[in-house]
């Protein structure tokens, strides 16, 4: 999928996203410290079965395992020298699991690298290694590569950059809290400028997801519609974390989410899931809330 032909498939209506992967594979095992991109060439087989869960939920795009699949993450879990492996097999999953109608998004995430002075890293060597991640992900079939989580502006433009020599379209989102002198990463990029920023480098559509609650983005939405000239991603966390004797468990009541996030969508938001904790049953209850919205395929 193409940049213009994204942005045709926008202009048509709201897309419906996935929920949390991550939180899916450790219900079904996913031992505790292991890379979820382990997963694609061990268990592939419950990898695709979040995927479907998902589709059957109502997902009209659904993220490839591969947020931690950049080569210094992968080096950091064992990993090393598997970028492309990972990547294709993250890819592929999520293409047959996705049936007719459903997109399919390479996900990138942070490096883990780190900017002088707290780090060596430099923006062109990120667009290289994000390029290469992309690359994969491309060639195992994703429609689209999706940039998530990022909390330092140059990592996110780097990783812009990388994905769209591949000609697909792109997606960016960063990861935000509201301080008492407004919305920022926690390296101290303000909201606004920071999804101009990552327009200005070619993202079709930016937005946010992750650290807060629905409500809490509901507000975000609407100080960026307006003041941001692209369609808005929003994927808020199903509440806050609660640590249990269970593991860790979230608190947001998936019809309370879902009217939430049907309120970005009012605001502004044009592609709207979940990120931390939320299941295909938050999916569901938000397709069914975005049932008079203008969703369509």
């Amino acid at each position: 999928m193409d940049p213009a032909a994204l942005l045709a498939r926008l202009s048509r209506g709201v897309l419906v996203l996935d929920g949390g992967l991550g939180s899916l594979l450790i219900d079904m095992g996913l031992e505790a410290g292991r890379a979820p991109e382990w997963w694609n060439l061990e268990h592939p087989q419950r990898v695709s079965s979040v995927h479907r869960s998902y589709v059957q939920a109502g997902s009209q795009l659904i993220h490839a395992n591969s947020f931690g699949g950049s080569a210094p993450k992968l080096r950091s879990v064992g990993l090393e020298g598997r970028v492309v492996e990972v990547n294709l097999a993250a890819a592929r999953l999520a293409r047959a699991a996705a049936g007719e109608g459903v997109l399919v998004a390479g996900d990138l995430g942070p490096t883990g690298r780190m900017f002088p002075p707290m780090g060596d890293a430099t923006e062109a060597e990120l667009e290289h290694t994000f390029a290469e991640q992309a690359a994969a992900l491309c060639d195992g079939g994703a429609d689209l590569l999706s940039i998530e989580t990022m909390y330092d502006l140059r990592e996110a433009r780097a990783a812009v950059r990388g994905a769209l020599r591949t000609g697909l379209a792109v997606i960016a989102s960063m990861t935000f809290e509201r301080k008492k002198r407004g919305v920022f990463t926690i390296v101290g990029d303000r909201l606004v400028g920071a999804l101009q920023a990552l327009q200005a480098e070619g993202a079709q559509a930016v937005g946010f997801n992750c650290s807060v609650t629905s409500d809490e983005m509901v507000g975000f939405v609407r100080e960026a519609s307006g003041e941001v000239d692209a369609p808005l991603v929003a994927q808020a966390n199903a509440g806050q974390p609660r640590a249990t004797p269970e593991g860790v468990l979230y608190d947001a009541d998936p019809r309370r989410f879902a009217a939430d996030v049907a309120e970005m969508v009012r605001a502004g938001a044009r592609l709207v899931g979940g990120c931390c904790g939320t299941d295909p049953g938050f999916i569901r209850a938000m397709s069914e809330a975005l049932g008079g919205t203008g969703s369509s395929g």
